[in-house]
């Protein structure tokens, strides 16, 4: 993994070529692939919502220490 590979993107890529490999499998969330998907993409919407409200929290600081 290149160290400026964004992991969000590559979440979703995994997710996306599973979703094409195992179509039969892929919108299942008991089977196997279908609960890989499920993971990939709620990591990844975990991982985009913390970004979110840690650039939300910054601002938030910058602004109380610059008055």
């Amino acid at each position: 993994m290149d160290a400026e590979e964004d992991i969000v993107e590559r979440l979703r890529r995994r997710a996306a070529r599973a979703r094409d490999r195992y179509p039969e499998e892929a919108e299942d969330p008991a089977t196997l692939v279908g609960g890989l998907i499920a993971d990939y993409e709620a990591a990844a919407d975990e991982i985009q919502r913390m970004r979110e409200a840690l650039k939300d929290l910054s601002r938030q600081a910058l602004r109380v220490m610059l008055g």
